[in-house]
């Protein structure tokens, strides 16, 4: 439930700042992403710029659905705003089920027409990076839902913590073909990531799609 000591006004203003800082760190491992992406060649961490690419988008409807989300009733909505975040969270598993679809594509193709991967200790280090910035992302938004039971900020919290698990799957993968020279490891581990993605995507829609219609919670749960 939502902390009784903050006011409106004060859980509009930690919203937003977990938004804001979502997607800050989205735009630096997006960056960052990149230009690892380009040296090295490798699909999964192409798979893994994907992903921020989509949090990054994610996070940019979240900026907007909180700030709407919480504004006052008024005469045309006299329940409030608060179906925005919902309509915010089914925006999200859009954004992520299309990255999970294109991963698939590319991963695909690369299986059909492997390529040699380069400078995979700059991959190794963007992605480690990328593991302690986002963990530390993910701790701060789980603190924000927790104090104002956003589900925006829940269901960013989520795919930001996805992206932990992804991160490991390319060092995984990188670590993979560095050592063992074993290629198939850089499109295999693409293809669990794409999974992941679409898995996720479902379980917020269905949850978002569960708010908008206002749906009972089960008897169990109620009467907790």
């Amino acid at each position: 439930m939502t902390d009784k000591l903050l006011s409106r006004e004060q859980a509009k203003r930690l919203m937003q700042r977990a938004t804001r800082a979502a997607v800050c760190v989205a735009l630096l491992l997006i960056a960052l992403k990149l230009g690892a992406w380009l040296m090295t060649g490798s699909v999964s961490l192409l798979s893994s710029l994907a992903d921020s690419a989509m949090d990054a988008l994610a996070s940019l409807v979240n900026l907007f659905a909180v700030r709407h989300a919480m504004q006052p009733a008024d005469s045309e909505h006299r329940f409030g705003h608060g179906k925005a975040e919902p309509l915010a969270g089914m925006g999200q598993a859009a954004f992520i089920c299309a990255s999970g679809i294109y991963l698939i594509v590319e991963a695909v193709g690369r299986l059909i027409h492997p390529q040699d991967i380069k400078q995979g200790t700059v991959g190794l280090g963007v992605m480690v990076f990328s593991i302690a910035i986002t963990a530390a992302l993910v701790t701060y938004q789980r603190s924000v839902a927790r104090r104002t039971n956003s589900l925006a900020i829940r269901a960013d919290s989520v795919h930001y913590a996805t992206d932990i698990l992804v991160n490991g799957g390319v060092i995984v993968s990188l670590l993979l073909v560095m050592f063992l020279d074993w290629g198939m490891a850089d499109p295999i581990v693409a293809l669990i990531i794409a999974g992941f993605i679409i898995y996720s995507a479902l379980r917020i829609a269905r949850e978002s799609l569960n708010h908008l219609m206002d749906r009972e919670l089960p008897d169990a749960d109620r009467e907790r």
